[in-house]
Protein backbone atom coordinates (compact mmCIF):
# COMPACT_ATOMS: atom_id res chain seq x y z
CA UNK A 1 0.00 0.00 0.00
CA UNK A 2 1.37 2.93 -0.65
CA UNK A 3 1.34 6.52 1.38
CA UNK A 4 -1.08 7.88 -0.96
CA UNK A 5 -3.41 4.89 -0.47
CA UNK A 6 -2.43 4.70 3.51
CA UNK A 7 -3.86 8.50 4.11
CA UNK A 8 -7.00 7.94 1.83
CA UNK A 9 -8.24 4.65 3.80
CA UNK A 10 -7.51 6.23 6.96
CA UNK A 11 -9.42 9.16 5.94
CA UNK A 12 -12.01 7.30 4.81
CA UNK A 13 -11.81 5.39 8.75
CA UNK A 14 -12.43 8.84 11.19
CA UNK A 15 -9.11 10.43 10.78
CA UNK A 16 -8.97 14.35 9.26
CA UNK A 17 -7.07 14.52 6.27
CA UNK A 18 -3.99 16.32 8.41
CA UNK A 19 -3.68 13.28 10.73
CA UNK A 20 -3.74 10.37 8.18
CA UNK A 21 -1.04 12.67 6.25
CA UNK A 22 1.35 13.07 9.32
CA UNK A 23 0.49 9.36 10.39
CA UNK A 24 1.34 8.25 7.27
CA UNK A 25 4.39 10.56 6.62
CA UNK A 26 5.90 8.37 10.13
CA UNK A 27 5.13 5.27 8.99
CA UNK A 28 8.24 3.55 7.79
CA UNK A 29 10.60 6.07 9.13
CA UNK A 30 12.73 6.54 12.39
CA UNK A 31 11.64 8.63 15.07
CA UNK A 32 11.04 12.15 13.43
CA UNK A 33 10.55 15.67 14.09
CA UNK A 34 7.89 17.76 13.22
CA UNK A 35 9.18 19.67 10.95
CA UNK A 36 10.57 16.21 9.63
CA UNK A 37 6.93 15.33 9.40
CA UNK A 38 5.75 18.39 7.95
CA UNK A 39 8.25 17.87 5.17
CA UNK A 40 7.37 14.62 4.51
CA UNK A 41 3.71 15.19 4.52
CA UNK A 42 2.86 18.42 2.57
CA UNK A 43 1.16 19.88 5.47
CA UNK A 44 1.60 23.65 6.53
CA UNK A 45 4.27 23.85 9.56
CA UNK A 46 1.68 25.35 11.95
CA UNK A 47 -0.74 22.53 11.96
CA UNK A 48 1.78 19.23 12.63
CA UNK A 49 2.21 19.89 16.40
CA UNK A 50 -1.15 19.73 17.03
CA UNK A 51 -1.82 17.22 14.55
CA UNK A 52 0.67 15.27 16.29
CA UNK A 53 -0.53 15.73 19.61
CA UNK A 54 -3.97 14.23 18.96
CA UNK A 55 -2.68 11.43 16.78
CA UNK A 56 -0.47 11.09 20.67
CA UNK A 57 -3.74 10.66 22.35
CA UNK A 58 -5.63 8.30 19.77
CA UNK A 59 -2.45 6.19 20.31
CA UNK A 60 -1.84 5.94 16.97
CA UNK A 61 1.65 7.99 17.44
CA UNK A 62 4.25 8.01 20.69
CA UNK A 63 6.59 10.75 21.46
CA UNK A 64 9.85 11.18 22.80
CA UNK A 65 10.17 14.55 24.85
CA UNK A 66 14.07 14.63 24.74
CA UNK A 67 15.81 17.85 24.03
CA UNK A 68 14.32 18.04 20.62
CA UNK A 69 10.97 16.03 20.52
CA UNK A 70 10.49 12.84 17.63
CA UNK A 71 7.63 11.14 16.87
CA UNK A 72 7.30 7.43 15.77
CA UNK A 73 4.07 5.72 14.37
CA UNK A 74 2.45 2.91 16.13
CA UNK A 75 2.92 -0.14 14.57
CA UNK A 76 -0.37 0.28 11.63
CA UNK A 77 -1.77 -3.11 12.31
CA UNK A 78 -2.26 -2.25 16.15
CA UNK A 79 -3.84 0.75 15.19
CA UNK A 80 -5.86 -0.44 12.41
CA UNK A 81 -6.90 -3.21 15.26
CA UNK A 82 -7.69 -0.26 17.49
CA UNK A 83 -9.91 1.25 15.13
CA UNK A 84 -12.26 -2.24 13.92
CA UNK A 85 -12.92 -2.76 17.76
CA UNK A 86 -13.98 0.97 17.80
CA UNK A 87 -16.25 0.52 14.84
CA UNK A 88 -17.51 -2.33 16.36
CA UNK A 89 -18.65 -0.83 19.11
CA UNK A 90 -20.21 1.89 17.39
CA UNK A 91 -21.62 -0.40 15.16
CA UNK A 92 -23.00 -2.84 17.91
CA UNK A 93 -24.13 0.35 19.76
CA UNK A 94 -26.03 1.74 16.85
CA UNK A 95 -27.81 -1.16 16.39
CA UNK A 96 -29.41 -1.51 19.59
CA UNK A 97 -30.65 2.13 19.78
CA UNK A 98 -32.55 1.57 16.33
CA UNK A 99 -34.13 -1.64 17.46
CA UNK A 100 -35.23 -0.14 20.48
CA UNK A 101 -37.35 2.83 18.21
CA UNK A 102 -40.79 1.78 16.81
CA UNK A 103 -40.61 1.13 13.04
CA UNK A 104 -43.68 2.68 11.55
CA UNK A 105 -44.26 0.97 8.25
CA UNK A 106 -47.80 1.57 6.82
CA UNK A 107 -49.16 -1.79 5.04
CA UNK A 108 -50.01 -2.20 1.34
CA UNK A 109 -47.63 0.96 0.51
CA UNK A 110 -45.24 0.58 -2.59
CA UNK A 111 -41.91 1.98 -2.04
CA UNK A 112 -39.72 2.51 -4.80
CA UNK A 113 -36.03 2.02 -4.37
CA UNK A 114 -33.21 3.50 -6.36
CA UNK A 115 -29.78 1.96 -7.36
CA UNK A 116 -28.56 -1.43 -6.87
CA UNK A 117 -27.45 -1.01 -3.12
CA UNK A 118 -30.55 0.19 -2.68
CA UNK A 119 -32.40 -3.46 -4.07
CA UNK A 120 -29.74 -5.32 -2.40
CA UNK A 121 -30.83 -4.06 1.06
CA UNK A 122 -34.41 -4.53 0.30
CA UNK A 123 -34.09 -8.43 -0.84
CA UNK A 124 -32.00 -8.70 2.30
CA UNK A 125 -34.37 -7.56 4.64
CA UNK A 126 -37.22 -9.51 3.16
CA UNK A 127 -35.47 -12.83 2.86
CA UNK A 128 -33.93 -12.56 6.89
CA UNK A 129 -37.42 -11.71 7.85
CA UNK A 130 -39.14 -14.50 6.44
CA UNK A 131 -40.94 -17.01 8.55
CA UNK A 132 -42.67 -19.24 6.51
CA UNK A 133 -42.03 -19.49 2.33
CA UNK A 134 -39.88 -17.54 0.57
CA UNK A 135 -40.10 -17.19 -3.66
CA UNK A 136 -37.29 -15.80 -5.31
CA UNK A 137 -36.21 -14.90 -8.80
CA UNK A 138 -32.71 -13.92 -9.48
CA UNK A 139 -29.67 -13.44 -11.31
CA UNK A 140 -26.13 -15.03 -11.44
CA UNK A 141 -24.94 -11.19 -10.25
CA UNK A 142 -27.35 -11.18 -7.18
CA UNK A 143 -26.13 -14.24 -5.71
CA UNK A 144 -22.48 -13.28 -4.23
CA UNK A 145 -25.19 -11.05 -1.84
CA UNK A 146 -28.45 -12.80 -1.79
CA UNK A 147 -27.36 -16.60 -2.16
CA UNK A 148 -25.85 -17.00 1.38
CA UNK A 149 -29.21 -15.53 3.44
CA UNK A 150 -31.44 -17.87 1.06
CA UNK A 151 -29.24 -20.73 1.87
CA UNK A 152 -29.56 -19.83 5.44
CA UNK A 153 -33.25 -19.16 5.33
CA UNK A 154 -33.68 -22.79 3.98
CA UNK A 155 -31.70 -23.87 7.23
CA UNK A 156 -33.52 -22.12 9.74
CA UNK A 157 -37.01 -24.07 8.00
CA UNK A 158 -38.38 -21.65 5.49
CA UNK A 159 -39.85 -23.24 2.54
CA UNK A 160 -37.25 -21.51 0.03
CA UNK A 161 -37.63 -21.67 -3.60
CA UNK A 162 -35.31 -20.20 -5.90
CA UNK A 163 -35.37 -19.80 -9.80
CA UNK A 164 -31.75 -18.83 -10.33
CA UNK A 165 -31.37 -16.71 -13.83
CA UNK A 166 -28.27 -18.18 -14.60
CA UNK A 167 -25.21 -21.41 -13.73
CA UNK A 168 -24.94 -20.48 -9.86
CA UNK A 169 -26.43 -23.12 -7.38
CA UNK A 170 -27.38 -22.99 -3.54
CA UNK A 171 -27.33 -25.45 -1.06
CA UNK A 172 -30.59 -26.01 0.82
CA UNK A 173 -33.08 -23.76 -1.19
CA UNK A 174 -35.40 -25.82 -3.73
CA UNK A 175 -33.73 -24.10 -6.75
CA UNK A 176 -34.68 -23.72 -10.84
CA UNK A 177 -32.30 -23.36 -13.55
CA UNK A 178 -33.86 -21.06 -15.71
CA UNK A 179 -30.07 -20.29 -17.08
CA UNK A 180 -31.96 -20.30 -20.76
CA UNK A 181 -34.49 -17.96 -19.65
CA UNK A 182 -32.37 -15.63 -18.89
CA UNK A 183 -30.66 -15.77 -22.04
CA UNK A 184 -33.59 -15.67 -24.15
CA UNK A 185 -34.77 -12.30 -21.34
CA UNK A 186 -31.83 -10.36 -21.38
CA UNK A 187 -32.01 -10.39 -25.41
CA UNK A 188 -35.53 -9.51 -25.48
CA UNK A 189 -35.76 -7.07 -23.09
CA UNK A 190 -32.32 -5.36 -24.71
CA UNK A 191 -30.23 -6.21 -21.73
CA UNK A 192 -32.89 -5.57 -18.49
CA UNK A 193 -33.79 -7.66 -16.13
CA UNK A 194 -35.98 -8.71 -13.26
CA UNK A 195 -35.36 -9.86 -10.06
CA UNK A 196 -37.92 -11.06 -7.34
CA UNK A 197 -38.45 -11.95 -3.82
CA UNK A 198 -41.30 -12.25 -2.24
CA UNK A 199 -41.72 -13.79 2.02
CA UNK A 200 -44.74 -15.14 3.49
CA UNK A 201 -46.71 -14.17 0.62
CA UNK A 202 -47.07 -10.77 1.60
CA UNK A 203 -43.50 -8.87 1.59
CA UNK A 204 -42.43 -8.31 -1.93
CA UNK A 205 -39.10 -6.83 -3.75
CA UNK A 206 -39.06 -6.55 -7.33
CA UNK A 207 -35.97 -4.83 -9.17
CA UNK A 208 -34.85 -3.77 -12.29
CA UNK A 209 -31.40 -3.86 -13.24
CA UNK A 210 -30.28 -2.92 -17.44
CA UNK A 211 -27.06 -2.29 -18.75
CA UNK A 212 -27.70 0.95 -20.17
CA UNK A 213 -31.00 1.96 -17.88
CA UNK A 214 -30.82 3.21 -14.21
CA UNK A 215 -30.93 -0.16 -11.40
CA UNK A 216 -34.56 0.50 -9.75
CA UNK A 217 -36.72 -1.71 -7.73
CA UNK A 218 -40.38 -1.30 -5.21
CA UNK A 219 -40.81 -2.45 -2.03
CA UNK A 220 -44.36 -3.52 -0.77
CA UNK A 221 -46.66 -5.54 1.54
CA UNK A 222 -49.46 -5.42 -0.54
CA UNK A 223 -50.74 -8.75 -1.00
CA UNK A 224 -51.98 -8.57 -4.52
CA UNK A 225 -48.67 -7.79 -5.44
CA UNK A 226 -47.28 -10.30 -3.25
CA UNK A 227 -48.99 -12.99 -4.86
CA UNK A 228 -48.58 -11.22 -9.03
CA UNK A 229 -44.62 -11.89 -8.19
CA UNK A 230 -45.10 -15.34 -6.60
CA UNK A 231 -46.73 -15.85 -9.73
CA UNK A 232 -44.71 -14.59 -12.14
CA UNK A 233 -41.94 -16.90 -11.10
CA UNK A 234 -44.13 -20.16 -11.15
CA UNK A 235 -45.00 -18.88 -14.44
CA UNK A 236 -41.48 -19.04 -15.15
CA UNK A 237 -40.49 -21.65 -13.98
CA UNK A 238 -43.58 -23.94 -15.16
CA UNK A 239 -42.89 -22.30 -18.40
CA UNK A 240 -39.27 -23.93 -18.26
CA UNK A 241 -40.29 -27.60 -17.48
CA UNK A 242 -42.93 -27.44 -19.96
CA UNK A 243 -40.38 -26.49 -22.77
CA UNK A 244 -38.07 -29.37 -21.55
CA UNK A 245 -40.89 -31.93 -21.54
CA UNK A 246 -41.42 -30.76 -25.71
CA UNK A 247 -39.66 -32.67 -27.98
CA UNK A 248 -36.77 -30.95 -29.86
CA UNK A 249 -37.97 -28.12 -32.00
CA UNK A 250 -41.38 -28.51 -31.11
CA UNK A 251 -40.79 -24.86 -28.71
CA UNK A 252 -39.35 -23.56 -31.48
CA UNK A 253 -41.61 -23.71 -33.93
CA UNK A 254 -44.46 -22.79 -31.67
CA UNK A 255 -42.02 -19.26 -30.33
CA UNK A 256 -41.81 -18.81 -34.35
CA UNK A 257 -45.35 -18.60 -35.22
CA UNK A 258 -48.51 -16.86 -34.22
CA UNK A 259 -49.90 -15.08 -30.79
CA UNK A 260 -46.32 -16.45 -29.48
CA UNK A 261 -44.08 -15.00 -32.10
CA UNK A 262 -45.59 -11.38 -30.96
CA UNK A 263 -45.74 -11.35 -27.86
CA UNK A 264 -42.12 -12.67 -27.37
CA UNK A 265 -40.56 -10.21 -29.86
CA UNK A 266 -37.84 -8.61 -29.08
CA UNK A 267 -38.23 -4.52 -27.21
CA UNK A 268 -36.43 -1.82 -27.71
CA UNK A 269 -34.28 -0.41 -24.80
Amino acid sequence: MSTTELTDALARLGFTQYEAQAYSALVGHEPSTGAEVSRRAGMPASKVYETLHRLEARGAVLANRSDTVRYVAVDPGRVIAAIRAQVDRDLRAAQDAATRLPLHREAGLVWSLTGAEANTLAFARVIEDATTTLFAGVWDEELDELGPLLEAAAARGVDTHVAIYGSRTLSGPRTYDLSECGASARLRLAGRRLAVVVADDTDAVVAEYGDRTPDQGTSTTNPVLALLAVEYIKADVTGRLLIDALAPGVYERLRAAGDMSVILAPREG
